[in-house]
């Protein structure tokens, strides 16, 4: 399977992509060392990259933390679920995952749970704080801080080479940016919230957010593209190259009621616009 980089926003680029294949943080930092340059020509340290991996906070007890997930169980990125998350974190700036997702997270083998109070944060801002590494003393990191910056940049000796490759590239700090505790603890109360993430190219020194929002960007994600084939022939998981838009009416109007149950705000307001288009050329 061959990876590619797809332009586009975290919604649309990642539904272009195999279900599973889209990279996460660590993935893309080994890509940058490894494979800077791809096949097409394209540099992976000057682009700017929608990772795959899912940031939920949540409280626990009084203290705030932060559930980082592989995308298996990234509820931002489920198919049943991506519209109406996406059009959450534009509008309310947080999406709020079900009782049953947080749960599945929190359980996943693969999720990360971070301690944000034991994190020696930076930063003044009300939402967001950093986490500041060091590329040539990394050693400095207490337990809590290490097991973040290796669930980012790479884990034993992939960190310590990712680590080398951001100094070499004259990257003295590197910072992972993160919501504040005391942001978690004033909107997480009620119920767990969730945030996008990216990785920075490096003209912004790698950065990563795990509080991300603004996912309309039209910035990349990586990993192995769809399979495009003729309307005849598309199966689940596949895109159609072309679209029987005639068909899609049609079908629409045969059952109004279920087409009413799938709409969604985003879809809705997709609708009106052709609708408003369709009258102002009569």
């Amino acid at each position: 399977m061959t990876l590619e980089s797809i332009t586009g926003t975290l919604r649309d680029g990642s539904r272009q992509l195999q279900p599973g294949t889209m990279l996460h943080v660590g993935e893309l930092m080994k890509e940058r060392r490894t494979n800077p340059i791809t096949p097409e020509g394209d540099d992976l340290r000057t682009q700017w990259f929608y990772t795959a991996d899912g940031q939920v906070y949540v409280m626990n007890g009084k203290n705030p933390q932060l559930a980082m997930t592989r995308g298996s169980a990234n509820p931002l990125l489920q198919e049943a679920t991506i519209y109406t998350y996406c059009h959450q974190l534009l509008n309310d700036k947080n999406y709020r995952p079900t009782t049953e997702e947080v749960q599945r997270v929190l359980e996943a083998p693969d999720t990360v749970l971070i301690n944000l109070s034991e994190l020696r944060l930076s930063g003044n801002d009300k939402e967001w704080r950093y986490l500041a590494i060091d590329t040539s003393k990394y050693k400095k990191l207490n337990d809590e801080e290490r097991k973040f910056a290796e669930r980012v940049y790479g884990q034993g000796d992939d960190f310590r080479a990712n680590m080398k490759m951001l100094k070499e590239a004259n990257i003295a700090q590197t910072k992972i940016y993160v919501l504040s505790p005391d942001y978690v603890q004033e909107h997480a109360q009620e119920s767990a919230l969730g945030r996008a993430s990216w990785l920075l190219n490096f003209n912004y020194n790698s950065n990563f957010s795990a509080g991300g929002r603004n996912i309309s960007n039209s910035n990349r994600v990586r990993g192995v593209r769809r399979e495009v084939i003729a309307v005849g022939d598309a199966v689940k998981n596949e895109v159609p190259s072309k679209i029987n838009l005639v068909g899609c009416y049609d079908t629409l109007l045969k059952d109004e009621k279920g087409a009413v149950a799938a709409l969604d705000d985003i879809r809705a307001a997709g609708l009106s616009r052709i609708l408003a288009r369709y009258q102002a050329r009569k």
